[in-house]
């Protein structure tokens, strides 16, 4: 089968950016004659903070094509937006299985993968690729959710408006052709090999290992391939 060309199929992708979320509040005041109802409407409040990992576009490339693109990653909604200056137009990026879109200033490698999230579903999303050998494969998944805004219910209260505030890292891991599983800790990660858990508990501990730290996380991927 020809492999599809995501850069080529981006013509075909423009969609209008998500439009901040907003709060519109419309409190009530009694007053003037009796039964009367005077209506007071305030300026609906636009959502605060950033729905990206990074603000700025910058230089990347998408897997299968030479052509430099400049893209920035929505880290709320799972998609990488991509920016033509010229033209003065974004688009979306389609998701294609497996594509990898690679950030030209850092190295960073971020792939389009099919795995179960921390309640067990499966998922299609972006992750950032932490170590890629053939054994064991480790991602990190990056999110940012939207807090709640709040509506003044009286006139001694301050209404506030809905902010994006960055979560913490979520981590995957894949071992040989099996599924890319959360882990949230050092036992998910023991309980990845059969046999052996106790093997890597020693190794986590021996050498202090953060996993939520890449290099560490690196350094464990290249122990599990020995071991498997």
């Amino acid at each position: 089968m020809k492999k599809f060309n995501v850069v080529a199929g981006i013509v075909m992708a423009f969609s209008p950016l998500f439009m901040d979320a907003q709060i519109n509040q419309t409190p009530l005041n009694t007053g003037g004659a009796r039964g009367q109802i005077i209506t007071s409407a305030e300026k609906p409040m636009a959502a605060v903070g950033s729905m990206y990992i990074n603000e700025r576009y910058m230089p990347a490339k998408v897997s299968g094509n030479e052509q430099i693109v400049l893209v920035r990653y929505n880290a709320y909604s799972d998609y990488f937006e991509m920016s033509n200056p010229q033209e003065g137009k974004t688009m979306t990026l389609p998701k294609q299985p497996n594509v990898t879109i690679t950030m030209s200033a850092t190295g960073e490698v971020y792939s389009l993968q099919q795995y179960k999230n921390e309640e067990g579903e499966e998922t299609m999303g972006y992750l950032n690729v932490i170590s890629d050998s053939p054994k064991v494969k480790i991602f990190k998944r990056e999110r940012i959710y939207l807090q709640p805004g709040k509506i003044a219910d009286n006139s001694y209260s301050t209404s506030k408006p809905a902010t994006y505030k960055r979560a913490d890292d979520e981590f995957y891991v894949k071992i040989n052709d099996g599924e890319t599983v959360f882990v949230s800790g050092k036992k998910d990660v023991a309980n990845l090999v059969p046999g052996k858990s106790k093997e890597v508990l020693d190794f986590i501990k021996k050498n202090k290992l953060d996993l939520e730290k890449a290099t560490d996380l690196q350094q464990l991927s290249g122990y599990l391939q020995t071991i498997l």
